[in-house]
């Protein structure tokens, strides 16, 4: 088995994408692509944190020789006993967290949080920010400082209807949370609290992420 045979096996073993393992490592995905493919291999930090994130040696990476450690890495946001540690970004982050682009990566994430929701390795937390999800009418509500576990792991706008989201609007440089809402063609971002409107997205928003977790101090 070559070097990019033994990254690959690696990464689909720990169930990660190539997206995960780049922010872990603190590359881009076409890196990672790269080392996968071949065309290039990793060397200095980038090893040294490619075997970290894959839980191995340095040495099995580029030869094949030692033993692989089978544990878990443990920053690798995989569950450790019902409970996951993820990252918390900023609204700005949120827009380009999914990317195959994006420029942001774990090694830009400062604070991490740990939740028993069951999210996907690419989840993330946000600390809500206003009051447009807070309910007046009791539960649901989201309270400005609540923290939200978000998962991108979803398969269509259907599977998030009802449900609340993470969006980006076309033209806005930042994230926004509220209950999104299919009714026949039309489509709906909804907030919590009343005196908002809700806007009608047809086309102009890009659903992030659906809100599986809520956390917030009594």
């Amino acid at each position: 088995m070559e070097m990019n045979d033994r990254i690959r096996a690696r990464r689909k073993e720990l169930k990660l994408t190539q997206g995960v393992l780049a922010k872990l490592v603190g590359v881009n995905r076409v890196t990672v692509t790269g080392w996968e493919s071949g065309d290039y291999k990793p060397g200095g930090e980038n090893l040294q944190a490619l075997a970290a994130a894959l839980g191995c040696s340095t040495t099995w990476i580029l030869d094949g020789s030692g033993d692989i450690n089978n544990e878990t890495p443990p920053h690798s946001a995989t569950a450790h006993f019902g409970v996951k540690r993820i990252p918390l970004i900023s609204w700005v982050q949120a827009g380009e967290w999914t990317e195959p682009d994006a420029s942001i990566t774990l090694s830009d994430v400062d604070e991490w949080i740990h939740t028993t929701a069951a999210v996907s390795n690419e989840a993330f937390a946000l600390r809500v920010r206003g009051d447009s999800m807070t309910n007046p009418n009791g539960s649901p509500s989201i309270p400005d400082g609540s923290l939200v576990v978000v998962d991108p792991d979803f398969d269509n706008a259907f599977q998030a209807n009802g449900k609340i989201v993470v969006a980006q609007i076309e033209g806005s440089t930042e994230a926004t949370i509220k209950k999104f809402t299919i009714d026949g063609p039309f489509k709906y971002l909804v907030p919590l609290n009343p005196n908002y409107r809700m806007l009608e997205v047809n086309g102009n928003c890009r659903i992030v992420g659906i809100v599986r977790q809520v956390i917030m101090d009594l």
